[in-house]
C-alpha cells in the first residue's frame, strides 16, 4: 500500500513540474502577458534615407505580426531621442504587430524618473539612456541581460560583430553580461581650421619658425607646437588669435585632462573600480592642460558649450576639442568659418566618449516583443531611421556606406574617434557617476587656477574616488 502511494505521489508532482514549466510566464503584477499571434509574412516600406532604401525592416523575417495586442513603454529624454524613437516605432509597428509608447522627460527630471519607475512604478519596458546610468540599473539589478534572447529569438542579420567594437564592449557589456544595444554613439572630435593648414603662406612660416613641415598634429607633442605657432602671444604674426581653446567652465573641464589620460596609457578606474589615474599617466595629462592653457583664450575657464562654439565660429581660433555637435555652428550661416573647418582625432588618439544604449527592463511585460524593439532600432537598416535626429551611427557598415559618409563630413573622423575612445566621460562606476564626475571638476578647476599641483590635485582626487565607490560597496 505505501509502495502504491509513492507512486501516485510522484506522478503528481511530476504532472505538477510538467503543468508548471508549460504555464505562461507571469509579470510583476501576477498577470499572464498575452500569447503570441499568428505569424504572417509582412513587408514593411519606409522612405529612403540619404539616397539607401531600406530592405530589411521587418527584423530579418522574424517579424509578422505576431505580437499584435501587446504594448511596449519605452522612456528616455525629450527632443531627438524621443523623436527617432517615434519614427522607428512606427514601422516596427507595422511589422510586429505590437503597440509602442515612448515616454519621454525633460533633461535634468529624466533620470530621476526613470529611476523612480525602475525601482517602484514598473510601468517602462525599455528604457534609452546614457551609458553610466544603463551600467548603473544593470548594478540594481533593474535591466535584464539580453544574451537569452540573443540565442533564441535574434534577427538572422543581427551582426553583433557589426557594432564599432569599442561601443559594444563599453555601450553594450557590463560585468561580462550584455545588458543593452549601443544606440547613440558620443565622442569627442578634434576641429581644425583647415583653410590655414592648407596655405601655403602660412606652410613656409611654420616650416622657418620650427623646421618641421605644417600638419594636422596627430601626437601631443605636435598639438603643442601647433598650439604655439598659432597663438599670437607666441608669435605675432599667427592668423588667429588663440591656438587652442574648448571648454573649461566647470562641468566640462574635465574633458580637457581625460582627452590625454587614456592616450598616456592612463583610465579613470579599473574592471573592479580601482582608481588608475594617480600614476604618471595622469600627471602627464595634467601637464599638458596647463601647457595647453598658455594657447587658450584668457576667459578660457568661463567658456561652457555656447561660448566655447561661439568663439570657435568667430575665426579667432586655430584648433578646439569639442563634441560633434559643434558642427551645427560652424556651419551656420553666421559662421566666419563655414567652410574651412577640417575634423580629425583628438591628439594623442583615445579621446573621451560619451553615448547612449538602450535597454530592457527586468518587469518588462512583453520581454519578447521589447527585445525585438530594441534590437529592431539598432539594426542596420533600423538605425538609418535615426539618423536625421542627430543619432549618428553605430554600425562599420554604415559608416561604410558611401551614402552615410557622402551626408556628413565629420564620419570619417568619428568613426575613427570612436574606434579609439576608451575612457567615459562620466566615470562607469554605479551609484556614483556624478560624484566622481563632481570630485574630478573640482580638482581640474583647482588646477587650471594654480590653486593646487597637478599631483596634490591627483592625490586628493584619488582618496575621494575611494571614498565614494566604498560608500556605496564597490571597490572592495
Amino acid at each position: 500500500m505505501k509502495k502504491k502511494f509513492n507512486v501516485i505521489l510522484l506522478c503528481f508532482l511530476t504532472l505538477t513540474i510538467v503543468l508548471s514549466a508549460c504555464s505562461p510566464k507571469t509579470t510583476e503584477s501576477g498577470k499572464s502577458p498575452q500569447p503570441e499571434g499568428e505569424f504572417k509574412e509582412v513587408t514593411v516600406e519606409a522612405p529612403d534615407v540619404l539616397g539607401i532604401k531600406l530592405t530589411d525592416l521587418n527584423g530579418g523575417g522574424t517579424l509578422g505580426g505576431q505580437y499584435a495586442g501587446q504594448k511596449i513603454v519605452v522612456a528616455t529624454r525629450t527632443g531627438d531621442f524621443a523623436d527617432a524613437l517615434k519614427n522607428a516605432a512606427k514601422y516596427f509597428e507595422e511589422a510586429s504587430g505590437a503597440t509602442v509608447e515612448i515616454q519621454s522627460f525633460p533633461a535634468g527630471n529624466d533620470v530621476e524618473k526613470i529611476q523612480l519607475d525602475l525601482n517602484t512604478g514598473h510601468h517602462f519596458d525599455a528604457v534609452l539612456m546614457p551609458v553610466a546610468n544603463v551600467h548603473g540599473y544593470a548594478e540594481g539589478g533593474l535591466i535584464q541581460d539580453l544574451q537569452p534572447y540573443i540565442n533564441t529569438i535574434a534577427s538572422p542579420n543581427l551582426d553583433i560583430d557589426d557594432f564599432i567594437p569599442s561601443l559594444w564592449e563599453s555601450y553594450g557589456l557590463y560585468k561580462g553580461r550584455m545588458v543593452a544595444f549601443p544606440y547613440k554613439p558620443d565622442s569627442q572630435l578634434f576641429f581644425y581650421r583647415k583653410d590655414l593648414f592648407e596655405d601655403p603662406e602660412i606652410q613656409k612660416q611654420y616650416k622657418e619658425k620650427t623646421g618641421m613641415d605644417l600638419a594636422v598634429p596627430t601626437t601631443v607633442e605636435d598639438f603643442l607646437t601647433v598650439a604655439e605657432f598659432f597663438t599670437q602671444k607666441s608669435n605675432p604674426d599667427s592668423p588667429t588669435k588663440y591656438g587652442y581653446s574648448s571648454m573649461a567652465s566647470k562641468t566640462n573641464s574635465r574633458l580637457i585632462w581625460q582627452n590625454r589620460l587614456a592616450a598616456f596609457g592612463g583610465n579613470d578606474v579599473d574592471e573592479k573600480f580601482k582608481p588608475e589615474f594617480n600614476n604618471e599617466a595622469g600627471l602627464k595629462a595634467m601637464e599638458t592642460m596647463l601647457e595647453l592653457k598658455k594657447y587658450a583664450p584668457a576667459e578660457w575657464l568661463q567658456l561652457g558649450w555656447d561660448e566655447a562654439n561661439a568663439l570657435f565660429a568667430s575665426g579667432e581660433v586655430a584648433m578646439m576639442e569639442q563634441w560633434p555637435g559643434l558642427y551645427s555652428t560652424i556651419e551656420s550661416d553666421n559662421s566666419k568659418v563655414k567652410g574651412k573647418v577640417g575634423y580629425g582625432v583628438t591628439p594623442g588618439g583615445s579621446p573621451t566618449m560619451g553615448g547612449w544604449a538602450i535597454a530592457m527592463t527586468n518587469t518588462a511585460k512583453y520581454p519578447e516583443a521589447t527585445y525585438k524593439f530594441l534590437e529592431y532600432v539598432t539594426s542596420k537598416d533600423g538605425e538609418l531611421l535615426k539618423i536625421n535626429n542627430t543619432m549618428d551611427p553605430t554600425r562599420t557598415s554604415n559608416y561604410n556606406r558611401s551614402e552615410v559618409l557622402a551626408s556628413n563630413p565629420m564620419y570619417p573622423a568619428l568613426l575613427d574617434s570612436l574606434s579609439g575612445a576608451k575612457i567615459l566621460v562620466d566615470p562607469d562606476v554605479p551609484f556614483v557617476s556624478a560624484k566622481l564626475c563632481d570630485i574630478m571638476e573640482n580638482a581640474i578647476q583647482a588646477v587650471l587656477r594654480e590653486e593646487m599641483t597637478p599631483q596634490a590635485a591627483l592625490d586628493e582626487m584619488e582618496q575621494n574616488f575611494i571614498k565614494e565607490i566604498k560608500a556605496v560597496g564597490l571597490g572592495l
